[in-house]
């Protein structure tokens, strides 16, 4: 009877542990890389410095969560001049914000891939943006992809202008293992 009530006790005490454990990813590359136009070209440019947190099973999407930062100081678009001038204050103001990070707050199905509702934070503002991602796995490495555009003007990034665009374009790849 005794050893009946420690395993019902043993079970019970680790079915929630098991229901609700996410595999926890870690990173091993990434590539943030955005798009803009100004003065009619494509300006093509990338950050670095990928922090990550990702908790994600495609079985556990409600505990599942995705977190990621970059480093304003590592932009590079491969004009010295200019990846100076968009670390300063009426850019992304490094000085002040060192980094640029996205938050889930919701992971869900959507069609045959994936999606959330993310914090995006760049400049001290914080915006929520629905972001769809797809995540590919083979044994113990996998992939996340995803891509959202943003308004340069809600997050305060470069002020009134006619040559650049309000809307830049970026695409997120993390390559990660258990």
């Amino acid at each position: 009877m005794k050893n009946k009530f420690w395993l019902s006790a043993t079970v019970l005490f680790l079915f929630p542990l098991a229901v609700f454990c996410q595999t926890k990813w870690k990173t091993t590359s990434s590539e943030v890389v955005f798009k803009i136009k100004n003065a009619g070209f494509t300006v093509t440019g990338r950050f670095g410095g990928f922090n990550g947190q990702l908790a994600f099973s495609p079985d556990k999407l409600q505990s599942s969560s995705l977190k990621g930062s970059v480093q304003v100081g590592t932009i590079k678009t491969g004009i010295d001049k200019r990846d100076a001038d968009l670390k300063e204050e009426k850019y992304f103001n490094e000085g002040k914000y060192k980094t640029i990070s996205i938050k889930s707050t919701k992971l869900y199905k959507k069609g045959n891939q994936y999606a959330g509702l993310f914090n995006v934070t760049i400049k001290g503002v914080t915006k929520q943006m629905e972001i769809p991602f797809t995540f590919t796995q083979h044994g113990k490495e996998a992939e996340f992809k995803g891509s959202l555009t943003i308004s340069r003007k809600q997050f305060g990034i470069g002020g009134p202008t006619l040559t650049m665009s309000d809307e830049a374009n970026v695409s997120i790849v993390v390559k990660a293992t258990e």
